[in-house]
C-alpha cells in the first residue's frame, strides 16, 4: 500500500513536471528592427588600390635580409638530404628458407616475370632470402606485390631501407 502511494506520487510529479508552460507577453507585435543605415551604399565607388611596383631582378638584397638568411637554409638542407643515401622505402621477400637452390629457382621465376624487378638472393644465416624491386612509393610497391602473390603466395611486402643516388 505504501508503495502505491510512492508510485502514484512519483506519477503526479512527472506530470506536473512536464507541463508546458507559457511566456506571458505584453503586446502581441513582432520585433522589427532597420538595420539599413549598417549596410554600405552601392553607389559609393571604390578606391583604386594602387599596384605595388615589381621589384628588379638585378636589385641586391641589403645584409641581414631575410631572403638572404632563408636562401642559406635552404641550402644548408639540400646539402643535408644530399649526404644522406637512405630513404626509406618497400622492398618485396619473395622467398625465404634454407634451401639455396629453391632460392635461384625463385630468383630465375621473379626475373622472367618481369626483368626490372631485378631480384637479389641475400644470405642471412641459415636462411636465404629472396628480394625484389625497391620502391619509394607504396602504391607502385603494392601493385607489383599483388602481381608476384599469384606465383609466389608467401610473398611479403616489407619496409627497408633503400640506398638513394643523388648524381
Amino acid at each position: 500500500m505504501h508503495t502505491h502511494r510512492v508510485v502514484i506520487g512519483l506519477l503526479l510529479i512527472g506530470l506536473i513536471g512536464c507541463k508546458t508552460s507559457s511566456v506571458p507577453s505584453s503586446s502581441e507585435e513582432v520585433y522589427k528592427e532597420d538595420l539599413a543605415y549598417l549596410r554600405p551604399s552601392l553607389s559609393e565607388e571604390i578606391a583604386e588600390v594602387p599596384e605595388p611596383e615589381t621589384p628588379k631582378l638585378n636589385a641586391t638584397l641589403p645584409t641581414g635580409h631575410l631572403k638572404t638568411e632563408l636562401d642559406s637554409v635552404n641550402q644548408i638542407i639540400i646539402s643535408n638530404n644530399r649526404a644522406q643515401r637512405y630513404v626509406d622505402g618497400y622492398t618485396i621477400q619473395i622467398y625465404t628458407g634454407n634451401d639455396r637452390e629453391a632460392a635461384t629457382e625463385a630468383m630465375n621465376k621473379a626475373m622472367s616475370i618481369d626483368p626490372q624487378l631485378d631480384p637479389q638472393i641475400q644470405y642471412y644465416q641459415p636462411s636465404y632470402k629472396v628480394k625484389a624491386g625497391q620502391y619509394i612509393n607504396r602504391l607502385e610497391a603494392h601493385e607489383v606485390f599483388e602481381r608476384l602473390k599469384v606465383e609466389f603466395p608467401l610473398a611479403l611486402l616489407i619496409p627497408e631501407r633503400i640506398r638513394v643516388d643523388y648524381d
